[in-house]
């Protein structure tokens, strides 16, 4: 069996969405998750994965073949003016797709940077990986360790140090006082991340799992 050698790993976790309340809310898992991307050997194209902590790099959960150009993965931001600031109590990255209406959302589990601890607040680094990810999605050759060694560490401890259990914890406090994680009604966001287009493919359908 080929060799997994992922071009970039960091620790994030999966959302799901509930439509059923108004506005609809997205809502973090808790489990301990890698979010990576590696190069197929034999399909020469970008597979974007995640995977539980506890399961290794040949078992991810979600697979996806990627075609150049046809996902980006950005950060939900609130608008220009606080670029900075997620509308939800966590930093959520949006993968969707130029093929599709489908939808995946995944939350930081590294701790924030931020100097007092705001949950919402995406660092430097923090974009700068949606940023490598995005690139990567196009098609483009990146060297991921230089470009991550340029970024100051904002904040104190180290820039993956894990935040998951605290931020859960948080989460379930606001959830039990109404205040769980939202979009806005009619967020072009939300959909359901099952229905996948032609070009971005649960990986395993055509040879493509590791």
């Amino acid at each position: 069996m080929a060799s997994i050698a992922p071009i970039i790993t960091f620790k994030a976790g999966i959302c799901d969405f509930d439509t059923t309340s108004n506005p609809p809310k997205v809502i973090p898992k808790p489990t301990p998750g890698f979010l990576y991307l590696y190069e197929g050997q034999d399909d020469e194209l970008v597979h974007f994965c995640w995977r539980p902590r506890s399961t290794s790099l040949r078992e991810p959960e979600l697979d996806l073949v990627m075609v150049p150009s046809d996902g980006s993965f950005t950060p939900y931001q609130k608008a220009q003016g606080e670029s900075k600031k997620s509308p939800t109590n966590g930093r959520i990255f949006v993968l969707k797709f130029q093929s599709s209406s489908a939808r995946h959302l995944f939350w930081l589990q590294s701790k924030s940077q931020h100097a007092e601890g705001d949950l919402a607040w995406f660092s430097p680094r923090d974009l700068k990986l949606g940023e490598i990810v995005n690139q990567l999605l196009q098609g483009e050759q990146v060297n991921v360790q230089e470009e991550l060694s340029n970024i100051p560490s904002e904040g104190g401890g180290r820039d993956d140090d894990d935040d998951t259990e605290n931020r859960m914890e948080g989460i379930r406090r606001e959830s039990q006082s109404g205040a769980a994680e939202n979009l806005a009604s009619g967020d072009p966001f939300i959909g359901d991340p099952s229905n996948e287009g032609e070009g971005s493919r649960e990986g395993g359908a055509d040879g493509g799992r590791a």
